[in-house]
């Protein structure tokens, strides 16, 4: 099969289909409960005022960026056809991890190891079947990576040029579809700059690229919401999500008072009666000025500098949501989903192992800075209510690693021998 490159995409590509439709076959419900959370609702409105108005300017935009609501607007909000779409390009993660393996120097055959991975990666899997900004996002993001790569450290003049182009276009539409991405650029430019000096000017076109797409949207939220941001979401989730888990276990309240106590606080800052919070009140703040989004900063960090043995004691319960378990998969499937990860991350870590002594910097390097990158910045945000979703994009960069390590594994036991 290395021999016909083409056709063993192809058929990797094929098998993440399969894997995933098999999934919607076993969970499948007419109303499709199965393959969405409450941000679904959301969505799909905007999609419908998309569609109805032809701007932005409904306010659940500062909270979710506009692709997949696009996306949404043009399968006329149809759930069925945007769950299949969504298959379909989660699916293409697969090939692409074939394309980054091959771009950080792993053999075809190691290369194809890494999108059967992907392709059968179980979160992968459910947030593909879903109907959720993910898919397009992990999957921008990945073009991101392979585009940029292959600008700075293959192609040359022109075409380097434009792949970088390509590469930063690709990172703003990962944006435009989930904000988690929206700095990534300044931590790859840098080191790019480091290791290949001469690629500076086509560096500086995929962060020029990258700055304009992505501060288009900051400025679009800016004129129109009085908020300079990309999103409104990690200002709430670092006061709803990552706070109130610090606050609940520093303080033992449940968690409905301490909800009802944080969004008080932020209504003081506001400047607004905070006896008159309710249970809806914090459902207010997802979307507001730049006053409110400081407002909860403000209110978050406070919450970490009174509990900050809490703030460290929720780390590892967030790493453990993070690359333990996937909400979406059947409960009789969690025991091996669990064992998966656990060999997943293991893998992962005695590959870049096996890099760092080797000296093979390139896949090293990508690894840890992209894993490190959404690692802490999932854990700033927040430690509960997520699982391995957010660790979805990472899948073939992690694959990569653990088919490296098991390589480099083989290969000193047989010069042991």
């Amino acid at each position: 099969m290395t021999r016909h490159p083409k056709l063993a995409l192809g058929l990797i590509f094929a098998l993440a289909l399969l894997a995933r439709f098999a999934l919607i076959a076993m969970l499948y419900t007419p109303d499709l409960t199965r393959f969405q959370s409450g941000d679904w609702e959301l969505y799909r409105i905007g999609g419908e005022y998309i569609r109805a108005e032809g701007d932005f300017s409904n306010s659940l935009f500062l909270l979710r960026p506009p692709l997949f609501p696009v996306l949404i607007a043009l399968l006329d909000g149809d759930g069925q056809a945007v769950l299949y779409t969504n298959v379909i390009i989660g699916a293409a993660m697969a090939p692409l991890a074939v394309l980054f393996a091959r771009q950080v120097k792993l053999s075809m055959g190691a290369a194809l190891a890494v999108g059967v991975i992907v392709a059968l990666d179980p979160a992968n899997i459910a947030y593909s079947a879903w109907l959720g900004a993910e898919p397009l996002a992990n999957t921008m993001f990945m073009i991101m990576l392979v585009a940029l790569l292959h600008a700075v450290v293959y192609a040359d003049g022109w075409r380097a040029l434009a792949w970088a182009a390509l590469a930063g276009v690709a990172l703003s539409m990962s944006v435009w579809s989930r904000p988690a991405a929206y700095l990534i650029w300044t931590g790859l430019s840098v080191w790019l700059v480091l290791v290949y000096r001469r690629k500076w000017m086509v560096i500086a076109v995929y962060a020029l690229v990258s700055v304009i797409g992505i501060g288009a949207w900051v400025v679009h939220n800016g004129r129109v919401f009085d908020n300079y941001t990309v999103s409104s979401v990690g200002a709430y989730s670092m006061l709803y999500y990552r706070a109130a888990s610090v606050e609940h276990w520093g303080s033992g309240d449940d968690m409905d008072a301490v909800y009802l106590r944080l969004a008080a606080r932020v209504e003081e800052k506001m400047g607004r009666d905070p006896s008159k919070v309710n249970d809806l009140t914090r459902h207010t703040h997802y979307a507001g000025s730049s006053e409110l989004t400081d407002a909860m900063m403000e209110t978050a960090l406070e919450t970490f500098k009174k509990y900050p043995a809490a703030y460290v004691f929720t780390i590892p319960i967030g790493l453990g949501r993070m690359y333990g378990f996937s909400s979406q998969i059947p409960n009789w499937m969690r025991p091996l989903e669990v064992l998966w990860n656990l060999v997943f991350v293991a893998g992962t870590a005695v590959g870049l192992g096996y890099a760092f002594r080797r000296r093979e910097c390139l896949l090293l390097w990508i690894t840890v800075l992209v894993c490190g990158y959404y690692t802490v910045g999932t854990l700033v945000a927040q430690t509960s209510g997520m699982d391995a979703r957010m660790r979805t994009m990472l899948a073939p960069l992690m694959a990569a690693a653990l088919v490296y390590g098991v390589i480099a594994f083989r290969t000193q036991r047989q010069g042991a021998v």
